[in-house]
């Protein structure tokens, strides 16, 4: 199959070393691309893409992790200040610091929101205990047994979640540029092969005729699936389903999976490929923790190697705390 995405990459480069050794097997001395580049050298260029993408891959997972531990500190922070405004409605109705009660920002608002929102909250607590209303005997603690340094304990420990998780998305950068550097430089060395090869051998010569592809033959992208899913509480899975395809060059489906908000491409990892005739299939990756989310989509893949993604859907897995 020619390159048509980051999950193509061994593949495709695997057929082109298998090639190149029936090459050297018929030609004395062995192939040598201009530039220099021998067969031992495109393997262990593959072998390094191979590491760049297992490195990304561990990045990803890291970042995933990360994400739902943000996920579960804003339940929890949530949590919190909801019952910080409830006490204060209710225990000190009468009093100025009703009017300084912060609103709880939109559970998927970016995390300058919240933090403006702990901070308040913090900071509204604090001047409650150094200058309680008439008839309130401080300190302020919430009916859980929360008190402020507690509060202020967890406010600490979800700012540190959001720090961690942007390092973990530069770490992605980082990983991702690194590893398409290696495959651009593995398809440019690519490229030569083949015109190498072509000049090394007669035409119609069977090592001519079975060079690998770089790219799709020219022809149709197949008609995109439409995905559904929705969350599972009684398989703790998200199951999914999608329309069939009709494309005559269908070879086979491949469920993808990415974090990202708005769904990554470039970031997106296989989960599963399956055959003609299953429109359904049922997962938790990435979704085994509560609060956890994460986004999917299904390719329709043909024999030509042209694909299509069809549209991402985001899945959350639910958590009992406040949404």
């Amino acid at each position: 199959m020619p390159f048509s995405g980051p999950s193509s990459y061994l593949s495709t480069t695997d057929e082109f070393i298998a090639h190149w050794v029936d090459v050297n097997a018929a030609l004395t001395p062995d192939l040598v691309l201009p530039g220099g580049t021998t067969l031992a050298n495109m393997q262990t260029k593959r072998a390094t893409l191979a590491a760049d993408i297992t490195a990304l891959e561990g990045v990803i997972n890291v970042m995933e992790n990360r994400r739902t531990g943000r996920d579960i500190g804003r339940v929890a922070m949530a949590s919190f200040i909801n019952a910080f405004n409830r006490f204060v409605r209710g225990i000190l109705a009468n009093s100025t610091y009703v009017g300084e009660l912060h609103k709880l920002p939109d559970f998927r608002a970016q995390f300058g929101h919240w933090n403006t929102a702990m901070d308040d909250t913090s900071n509204t607590w604090t001047t409650i205990n150094a200058s309680p209303p008439a008839g309130f005997t401080p300190p302020l603690i919430l009916p859980s047994g929360t008190t402020l340094a507690a509060f202020n304990t967890a406010v600490a420990a979800f700012k540190t979640q959001a720090t961690d998780l942007t390092n973990a998305e530069q770490d992605v950068v980082r990983e991702l540029e690194e590893r398409e550097a290696t495959y651009l430089d593995i398809r440019d060395d690519l490229a030569l092969y083949r015109t190498a090869v072509e000049g090394s051998f007669i035409e119609g010569h069977p090592l001519v005729l079975s060079i690998p592809r770089l790219a799709p033959l020219p022809g149709h992208t197949p008609d995109a699936v439409v995905l559904t899913m929705v969350w599972n509480p009684a398989t703790g899975k998200a199951d999914a389903s999608w329309t069939a395809s009709t494309d005559p060059d269908f070879l086979h489906y491949q469920v993808r999976r990415d974090g990202s908000a708005p769904y990554n491409t470039n970031t997106e990892q296989v989960v599963a490929t399956f055959p003609a005739g299953t429109l359904s299939f049922s997962t938790d990756a990435g979704l085994v923790t509560p609060g956890s989310t994460m986004g999917f989509k299904v390719y329709v893949v043909l024999t030509t190697g042209n694909q299509k993604g069809s549209n991402a859907v985001s899945v959350t897995h639910p958590d009992d705390g406040p949404p």
